[in-house]
């Protein structure tokens, strides 16, 4: 058995890495200010297309436009039910990523539409294949401007949708449901950053560009997911940080003094790990899910009844 004392570990804790677990992580906010909504160009072709954005397309354009336009299409229903394998998430540990379903015809998506240049059409199409390849597929449909036009106008758009039966659906049982949504979105990171990113981006974009719209399906996430954050996200990093720095110092043996030239290089690459974009995510899967028949959704309905952080690092010895 060592003899690193959890008070020492407790210390250690406290002074390298409370600061990180208690701070405020820092979301990119998209600006969506510089799309200069519903601000008409006069240079256009009748060539042109459109393309609707409904998801990260509303603030993650990397494509050239003429034209932004805030409106709805009918008929539809955003939902969460898209893992992202590419995105937001990975193989192993799939985010989600918003998609549209079939619904009413007084049903509403409200989104941005962007008019593409005939000359630009060839290569954002092609960009846009590729971005949106994991199970999404392109589609025409109607788009109504807002505020409403009087002139009820409207035009053909080109929308990409993920359908059930790609392998990537996640739209079927209990994975439909909020709280399990929510929970993905909690601990998922991907190679275009956090999950949660994408969540409050899409969020925030759209309580500003839609204001008095509301819906109900981000809403209803949102607020499982400031209960996750809230509730459970300090009490499971204390928890798996302490159980890191105790490993830490057990692998570099017995009564090996903590100024120790290797237990400082060792402290430091965990506090380098802990700058890293989806720290809080990767400790979070380990705590949640490693070696455990549970479900992570399971044990935090349980958080409240768990004891204290320091009685599951010190069986590690």
């Amino acid at each position: 058995m060592s003899n690193i004392s959890l008070h020492q570990i407790d210390n250690i804790y406290n002074e390298l890495f409370r600061k990180f677990v208690e701070g405020v992580e820092t979301v990119n906010v998209a600006d969506f200010q510089h799309l200069n909504v519903n601000k008409e160009r006069t240079v256009t072709s009748e060539n042109d297309i459109w393309i609707f954005g409904y998801g990260s397309l509303m603030w993650k354009v990397d494509f050239p436009y003429v034209d932004c336009q805030s409106g709805y299409i009918c008929g539809y229903l955003r939902r969460f039910y898209q893992h992202s394998i590419d995105h937001r998430g990975t193989k192993i540990k799939p985010g989600r990523v918003v998609t549209l379903i079939k619904a009413e015809l007084t049903d509403r998506v409200y989104g941005l539409a962007y008019r593409i240049a005939v000359k630009d059409k060839e290569n954002v199409l092609k960009h846009l294949d590729y971005r949106e390849k994991n199970g999404y597929q392109r589609c025409e449909v109607t788009f109504h401007k807002f505020p409403d036009d009087s002139k009820e106008s409207t035009l053909k758009i080109l929308i990409y949708i993920a359908t059930p039966g790609n392998e990537s659906w996640a739209g079927e049982g209990d994975e439909a449901s909020v709280i399990k949504i929510a929970e993905q979105i909690f601990t998922s990171v991907g190679p275009s950053g956090t999950n949660r990113e994408y969540f409050f981006n899409l969020l925030h974009t759209m309580l500003a560009l839609f204001p008095g719209i509301k819906d109900n399906h981000l809403l209803e996430i949102d607020n499982e997911l400031q209960r996750l954050i809230l509730t459970c996200e300090t009490k499971l990093l204390e928890r798996a940080l302490k159980k890191e720095i105790a490993l830490t110092l057990h692998s570099l043996g017995n009564n090996i003094p903590l100024n120790d030239d290797a237990v400082q290089g060792q402290l430091y690459q965990l506090i380098k790990h802990c700058s890293k974009v989806g720290w809080r995510e990767e400790l979070l899967v380990k705590e949640l899910y490693s070696g455990n028949e549970n479900t992570g959704l399971e044990i935090m309905n349980h958080l409240g009844s768990l004891k204290d952080a320091n009685d599951d690092y010190v069986k590690l010895y």
